[in-house]
């Protein structure tokens, strides 16, 4: 079976869909996380003394939640997976038998050592609570770096 794939010009558009739907998805993720690994500098005396003023502050960082509200941050980040799932379906510049061959491999692989993280953190962890997208974005990121790996080694 012969799977359609998208022209080459869609890798460029996949890979700045994805880029500028997750900035913008994960934003308050991103200066949340800045914003506590800064405090975590500062001298032990200063965070006691300002401990509830930069709680408050780190708190109530939800510039793009504000902006764009709930809802569309969750259909921003469903278009960067999109974006990423574009990039993986477009073609490369020279397309052949060995291409195509390496493309199974991958995919092959990773639903192997998907599904085998999936079985070891139902196992060990009774009360993990994940929603798909960390398993479909796990997915295609182990997905291109295998791609990426056994076309450069080959």
């Amino acid at each position: 079976m012969k799977l359609q794939i998208l022209p080459n010009w869609c890798k460029k558009l996949g890979l700045t869909v994805f880029i500028v739907f997750s900035f913008i998805a994960a934003g308050d993720d991103f200066v949340n996380g800045f914003c506590d690994g800064y405090n975590s500098f500062q001298p032990i005396d200063e965070k006691i003394a300002n401990k509830e003023h930069v709680v408050s502050q780190i708190e109530h960082i939800t510039t793009f939640k504000d902006f764009f509200g709930a809802k569309t941050l969750r259909y921003l980040d469903a278009l960067s997976i999109l974006g990423i799932l574009m990039y993986m379906l477009s073609k490369e510049k020279v397309e052949d038998d060995y291409i195509n061959q390496l493309r199974l491999e991958s995919y092959q692989l990773t639903a192997i050592v998907g599904i085998l993280i999936s079985i070891l953190l139902y196992a060990f962890s009774e009360e993990i609570k994940l929603t798909i997208d960390y398993f479909v974005t796990l997915f295609m990121y182990f997905y291109l770096i295998t791609f990426f790996i056994k076309k450069r080694i080959y």
